[in-house]
C-alpha cells in the first residue's frame, strides 16, 4: 500500500493537531496556575512595598500620634468624666445663646490608650446661634467631633430651629499620681 502526498500531508496535520490538541489539554490548567501566580506575586510584591513605607515612616508616625494625645485632656482613671464634658458642652452652647434642651451621655468606650464618649444633645436655637456653636466645637481640635447632626425648622416659633446631634468626645485616662505631676 502506497501512501500519497497528500494522504501524508492530512495526517502529519492531524498528528500536530491531535499532539497540540493533548498538549493544550494537560498544560491548559497548568497556564492558569501559572497566571494567577504571576498575578499574586505582583500582588504580595506591592504588599511588601506599602509595608516597607508603613515600617519607614512608623517613626513620624508614633510622633504625630504623641503629638496628637497631648492635645487631648488628662483626667484621672477613677473620676466620672461625663458630667464634666456635659458641663463643658453646655457652656459653650451657653456662650453662643444655643439652648441645650436635653443631654445625655452614653457609656464610656475604651479604644486602645484613648477613650470615648458620645453625647447626645436636644438643641433649639437660631441658625446663627448653631453656625457659632459648630465652629467653636471645632476649634477644640481633636476633643470634640460632631458625628451627627440633625436640623429641622421649628413649627411653633418663626426663625427658629430645632434638632439633635452626637458629640464624640475624646480624652486620655491617667493614675492620680500622674496627674499630678
Amino acid at each position: 500500500m502506497k501512501i500519497s502526498r497528500r494522504e501524508m500531508l492530512i495526517g502529519v496535520i492531524t498528528l500536530f493537531a491531535v499532539l497540540f490538541g493533548l498538549t493544550y489539554w494537560m498544560a491548559g490548567a497548568k497556564i492558569t496556575e501559572q497566571r494567577e501566580l504571576a498575578e499574586k506575586k505582583v500582588r504580595l510584591l506591592r504588599q511588601i512595598e506599602l509595608h516597607k513605607r508603613i515600617l519607614a515612616e512608623q517613626e513620624s508616625w508614633t510622633g504625630r500620634l504623641a503629638e496628637l494625645q497631648q492635645q487631648l485632656p488628662v483626667y484621672d482613671l477613677r473620676s466620672s468624666v461625663s458630667g464634666k464634658i456635659l458641663t463643658t458642652i453646655k457652656s459653650m452652647a451657653d456662650r453662643n445663646d444655643l439652648d441645650l434642651t436635653k443631654s445625655r451621655a452614653d457609656k464610656e468606650k475604651q479604644v486602645g490608650t484613648l477613650y470615648e464618649l458620645s453625647v447626645i444633645c436636644d438643641w433649639q436655637g437660631e441658625l446663627d446661634a448653631l453656625v457659632h456653636f459648630l465652629h467653636e466645637v471645632n476649634e477644640q481640635g481633636l476633643r470634640f467631633d460632631i458625628r451627627e447632626l440633625s436640623v429641622r425648622p421649628d413649627a411653633k416659633q418663626v426663625g427658629m430651629l430645632r434638632g439633635d446631634m452626637i458629640i464624640d468626645c475624646a480624652y486620655r485616662r491617667a493614675n492620680a499620681e500622674k496627674t499630678e505631676n
